[in-house]
């Protein structure tokens, strides 16, 4: 199955990639995914737990709302990958 990994914000210029199409097998979950990237794994999970200042989206959705880390992937999956922002303006 291949899986689209993308990187936004810092994460691109910290590991030098934007995107990558990975093959995984069947099976294999978001945890799966990071295991395959060490450098960015390391960066997002703390303890095994996907660190606060990191949100996963697997085809628009927040992992926190499905499955966590052992949410499956299926094959053309998108899984993209963000450092928590901050930030903007605010409007009174």
């Amino acid at each position: 199955m291949k899986v689209l990994v993308k990187l936004f914000a810092v994460l691109r210029n910290e590991l030098g990639w934007k995107e990558r199409v990975v093959e995984v097998g069947e099976g294999s979950t978001v945890r799966d995914l990071l295991d395959m990237f060490p450098e960015l794994r390391d960066r997002v999970l703390v303890g095994g737990r996907l660190h606060e200042d990191y949100r996963i989206f697997l085809n628009g959705r927040y992992i926190g709302f499905l499955d966590g880390l052992d949410s499956k992937l299926s094959d053309g999956d998108v899984v993209a990958i963000f450092p928590a922002m901050a930030g903007g303006w605010l409007w009174i």
